[in-house]
């Protein structure tokens, strides 16, 4: 209880301390002024920037206008049309129609060519093979067999002549028989009959082309001596 009693006096105390100097601060008329240094001041020129152009607006961009309205649309006359006159009188639709044209014949028809038909083609036949061939058509030139016999004649003989020449164009078959064709020349006209004695019992060896028997045609040379 004392501490109490103590400490409330010391706050009172010090509340009423306050108190007096706040009073005395209220009575002071005296002021207390600072003092006052002026110094110089030097005054700088400062340089404004030059003002920027002003830029130009940018254009006024016009809206397009707006499209028209279907009323305002109005159809152009076409110029390659020429108006027709409208009749004042009126037409009589059952009334009979002249035969302007009764007496004229129609036009002919367009006549159409037909196109021509196209040959026929007949159908191509493989060549026929020959009746007979050359010796350079042969598989090889025939050999001789056999032949006749003939006596040189006695009237060449007085004249001294000893040999003469034959040559016969003759045709082998496909066994190697002889048939006497033609006489190609003879050195003497007494000759030729003995050559075609010696040529016609003859025989030669089959003629063949490609391994096959045929019939050839061939000159033959006969000489015949004394």
């Amino acid at each position: 209880m004392l501490n109490t009693r103590a400490i409330m006096l010391g706050i009172a105390g010090s509340l009423a301390m306050l108190a007096i100097l706040g009073f005395s601060r209220l009575f002071n008329t005296t002021f207390e002024v600072a003092d006052l240094t002026v110094r110089e001041v030097e005054l700088a020129t400062i340089t404004l920037p030059a003002p920027s152009p002003e830029e130009e607006p940018p254009p006024e961009v016009i809206p397009p206008p707006p499209p028209p309205a279907l009323t305002q649309i109005s159809a152009l006359p076409d110029l390659a049309r020429v108006p027709l006159p409208k009749a004042d009188l009126p037409m009589d639709i059952k009334a009979p129609v002249e035969n302007f044209f009764a007496d004229l014949a129609p036009p002919p028809l367009p006549t159409v060519q037909e196109p021509a038909p196209s040959p026929v083609r007949q159908p191509v036949r493989p060549p026929s093979p020959p009746s007979y061939y050359q010796t350079r058509d042969l598989d090889g030139i025939p050999r001789l067999l056999s032949h006749g016999s003939a006596v040189f004649p006695s009237s060449l003989a007085r004249r001294g002549v000893t040999r003469g020449t034959v040559v016969l164009e003759v045709e082998i078959d496909t066994k190697g028989g002889v048939l006497v064709r033609r006489v190609v020349s003879s050195t003497h006209q007494e000759l030729v009959a003995a050559a075609r004695r010696v040529a016609g019992p003859a025989r030669f060896t089959p003629p063949q082309r490609r391994g096959k028997a045929v019939k050839a045609l061939m000159r033959w040379p006969i000489t015949i001596e004394r």
